[in-house]
């Protein structure tokens, strides 16, 4: 009896230390990474409204750094459809462009910008708008311009459709586009190599990457 009991309290003080999501069910390995205190952007999308606004720690592949720093894409290590838009913030000015192609270990918080119908029809009037005065000139430049503007509003536009269904789908007034505002650098760069990418745990962390 007293085995069962001690079982029983071991089990409690375990779903604690995670908290509990409406994933709470999900697979072992997030369960892992909840009880690690690390989640990775499939988990963090799936439980997105449970996380919001909430710090937390997440890892993931880096496969895109904008050219001027200030943003980057995370990808899900398993789940390559799992995609999360970073902005750099608090102890990191910008990305270096080193990240890309690692994996990064980063603590900061997960937001999000609703987006109406409205707002994604202004998206594509402003686009429109903006063709429409580049066109005016003659110049190589502004041809060049041009044919950018238009693939844009292409893109834009088949984009908010997939937006648009989606709010339909869902009987929701705005589309939530999530986003994860980085802090700083995990402290992790003195650990033993990763076995499940059989990379340095601390590629991507601070002492390379973030001077």
């Amino acid at each position: 009896m007293k085995k069962l009991i001690s079982a029983g309290i071991l089990v409690a003080a375990v779903l604690a230390a995670c908290g509990t999501s409406p994933n709470a069910n999900n697979e072992n390995s997030e369960k892992k990474d909840c009880c690690k205190g690390v989640y990775s952007p499939r988990t963090v999308l799936d439980s997105a409204e449970y996380l919001l606004d909430k710090q937390i720690r997440i890892k993931a592949n880096v496969t895109r750094v904008c050219h001027c720093g200030s943003n980057m894409t995370f990808t899900d290590m398993k789940d390559t459809t799992a995609q999360l838009y970073v902005v750099a913030g608090g102890e990191i000015p910008k990305f270096n462009q080193c990240l890309k192609g690692q994996h990064a270990n980063i603590t900061g918080s997960l937001r999000v910008k609703r987006y109406s119908k409205s707002d994604l029809d202004s998206s594509v009037i402003k686009l429109e708008a903006k063709l429409a005065e580049v066109s005016a000139k003659s110049d190589s430049a502004s041809l060049k311009m041009t044919e950018n503007i238009k693939a844009k509003i292409e893109n834009t536009k088949k984009d908010n459709a997939e937006k648009n269904e989606w709010m339909t789908t869902h009987n929701s007034d705005f589309y939530p586009f999530y986003y994860f505002e980085a802090e700083k650098f995990a402290d992790c760069c003195k650990k033993k190599n990763d076995p499940e990418t059989n990379q340095s745990e601390g590629e991507g962390c601070k002492d390379k990457c973030s001077k």
